[in-house]
């Protein structure tokens, strides 16, 4: 079996600073290709144009940055905190106990904060329509943009924790009650159950080109790792970010392709609610209760 996170004998940074470089490229020329200014303005009104009361919508998207917020204030305030990284000098794994903003490095945290900003848009966006006031264009614009790349990326990491990570400590009997505490469980869950319930209550109308934006903040992830890794704190956050790595060309674009597809596949459930809101609802409600997990595995797994 082919080791994806093994080290070659030459270093393969430049290479996966150049694969970056020619995604983040063509992505910038199909974003202008394709007008995406356009397509976004074109969308915005969807998000405000629900079968259920706008009321009820302001009031959950209200709610919903209420917890974000309180998600990311008990995530920095909180002292206790440990991850396993990749340290930058001896490649091997290590300890660490991140602190205030240190915590907001993961991809994870990096999802809350893109759900929690667009909460925010949302929120602002429907109370301006409601009261009939004009909703400037940049607001539009980022509203549609930072709620298809929080969609791609929530239900990644939603994924990546579900079916990766919590069976990898389960299976080295790691005690990871951690992952459970509140701001995980807004990361790792809630952020995906949020944004499933925001199609279903708003109905947006999205477009395939929209999966450029997870394409972007995969691209931005993987560029801020080695930076951050060689020039500051001195380590990985996950192994495969790793842009020395004998594959990592292919394992860095995966990551910001991944968040595409994702988005592709939500995309194509919004089209389904969009004709047919029961059957749709149910696929995405389906789709999400998969893919979260809410206590850990690990006493039921001893029983066994």
């Amino acid at each position: 079996m082919v080791d994806l996170l093994g080290y070659g004998e030459k270093d393969s940074t430049p290479q996966s600073l150049a694969t970056l470089f020619v995604i983040a490229s063509l992505s910038v020329f199909l974003l202008f290709r394709w007008d995406m200014n356009d397509l976004l303005i074109e969308s915005f009104p969807s998000f405000h144009s629900s079968t259920f009361p706008l009321i009820l919508v302001l009031l959950w998207r209200l709610f919903c940055l209420l917890i974000g917020a309180s998600a990311i204030v008990y995530m920095y305030r909180m002292e206790t905190g440990k991850m396993i990284v990749i340290d930058h000098q001896s490649r091997s794994e290590r300890m660490t106990h991140p602190v205030k903003s240190e915590k907001f490095v993961t991809f994870s945290s990096w999802t809350l904060l893109s759900n929690f900003t667009y909460f925010v848009l949302a929120s602002a966006g429907t109370y301006l329509v409601m009261v009939g006031k004009n909703v400037p264009q940049w607001l539009e614009i980022f509203q549609v943009a930072v709620f298809s790349t929080a969609l791609g990326a929530a239900f990644l990491t939603s994924t990546i924790v579900r079916f990766v990570i919590l069976p990898g400590e389960v299976r080295q009997r790691r005690n990871h009650d951690h992952q459970f505490l509140f701001h995980n469980q807004i990361m790792h869950n809630f952020a995906a159950v949020f944004l499933t319930i925001e199609i279903i209550l708003a109905q947006p109308y999205l477009q395939p080109e929209f999966a450029l934006f997870g394409l972007f903040l995969g691209l931005i992830y993987a560029a801020f790792a080695y930076p951050f890794a060689y020039c500051w704190r001195g380590y990985y956050v996950y192994g495969f970010i790793d842009p020395r790595l004998k594959f990592a060309p292919f394992l860095q674009s995966g990551l910001a392709g991944a968040i595409s597809i994702f988005y592709l596949g939500l995309w194509l459930g919004s089209e389904l609610v969009s004709y047919n809101l029961a059957l749709g609802s149910l696929v995405l409600i389906l789709w999400v209760s998969q893919i979260v997990q809410f206590k850990s595995g690990l006493a039921k797994e001893d029983e066994l």
